[in-house]
């Protein structure tokens, strides 16, 4: 029997806890409620559905970054910067990781601009900085293994062709990044990408097309694709069928709901989770743009579980209703020697 190997990965958009206001309307329960009263819920959220192996963070402010720190404990260690000045200021993105499963090998920032290293720019028309932390890890029980290599970021929420020029720059970043660290740490096999984050582009959208692509960019720079995992998951194989088999994407399909009531015209799905395949060439790049589902994950992976979890608490064991943030969590697994 082929040892299946797992690993347990979240993202979720926190909202900052830095433009909030009181209600006008303080019995609306979809009201954005203060962060001191949402954290422990969405932290409660990620810890309460199994094992969590890496999990991704979008618009951290520094006092959150402490919290989330606090209530993940020990087990966890993070990596990530302010994206202001590559310190404290500003927003993070930071990657939290299970430090008991995995040592860390190596991690950086890439600021989303045509100056990727300068902490702080911004990029074509994007309203604000952007960034992305990548990071690269070991499995403790593996010191010779492939790597376990994943970036989160978070796009801009004006800009179209920040957010389209966004995902052509990532995808070559990740292909220079992972070339990188895995000659600097002589691995013989290629590990699994995981790129995930609020994207702040549903897929009908350039930033999300390009991201996806089977094309190579536009400069001809070497590139990985990346599947997403929602899509992506139906179409998984299995090789061994004794195992429980999840039949379609658990949950909501909306990602962001805003602090709105359900149907509100602002949901859409800009959170995910991807795997990268590829890398793509010449020859990969022929092949049509709607076949990228049927494209394996590099080494060998493939998605196995998907599931969006709610943002919304309904009378709690302290009475507490709300949502927890405007955005809500996407958590896959993704699986090696199914």
């Amino acid at each position: 029997m082929v040892e299946v190997e797992e690993i347990h990965v979240a993202t979720v958009n926190v909202r900052n806890n830095h433009d909030y206001s009181p209600p006008r309307n303080w019995n609306d329960p979809y009201s954005e409620k203060p962060w001191d009263e949402r954290k422990t819920r969405l932290v409660d959220t990620l810890l309460s559905t199994g094992p969590l192996d890496i999990a991704g963070f979008q618009e951290v402010l520094h006092s959150q970054l402490l919290d989330l720190t606090h209530f993940l404990g020990k087990t966890y260690s993070y990596v990530g910067v302010g994206r202001d000045d590559g310190k404290e200021a500003g927003e993070y993105s930071p990657i939290f990781y299970n430090n008991e499963k995995y040592e860390l090998v190596d991690w950086t920032t890439v600021w989303l601009s045509s100056t990727p290293d300068v902490p702080g720019s911004k990029g074509w028309d994007a309203a604000l900085p952007r960034i992305a932390t990548f990071l690269s890890l070991r499995t403790r029980t593996k010191h010779r293994g492939p790597l376990i290599h994943a970036i989160n970021t978070h796009y801009d929420h004006r800009g179209l062709v920040a957010r389209a020029r966004s995902s052509l720059l990532i995808r070559s970043q990740i292909h220079r990044w992972v070339g990188k660290v895995e000659k600097q740490e002589n691995v013989s096999e290629p590990g699994v990408i995981l790129l995930f984050g609020d994207f702040n582009s549903p897929p009908h959208e350039d930033g999300y097309r390009n991201i996806t692509s089977l094309h190579p960019l536009p400069s001809n720079q070497p590139s990985y694709t990346f599947l997403d995992t929602f899509t992506h998951f139906s179409t998984r194989k299995y090789n061994d069928e004794s195992s429980p088999v999840q039949t379609r994407p658990y949950g909501p399909v909306h990602t962001y709901t805003d602090f709105a009531p359900p149907g509100s015209r602002n949901a859409t799905r800009i959170d995910f989770i991807m795997l990268g395949a590829g890398p793509v060439s010449r020859k990969l790049g022929e092949i049509d743009v709607g076949d990228a589902n049927g494209v394996e994950g590099r080494g060998g992976w493939v998605a196995t579980r998907y599931a969006c979890l709610d943002n919304f608490v309904e009378g709690d064991v302290d009475g507490w209703t709300g949502r927890w943030s405007d955005h809500r969590a996407v958590r896959v697994t993704v699986s090696k020697g199914y």
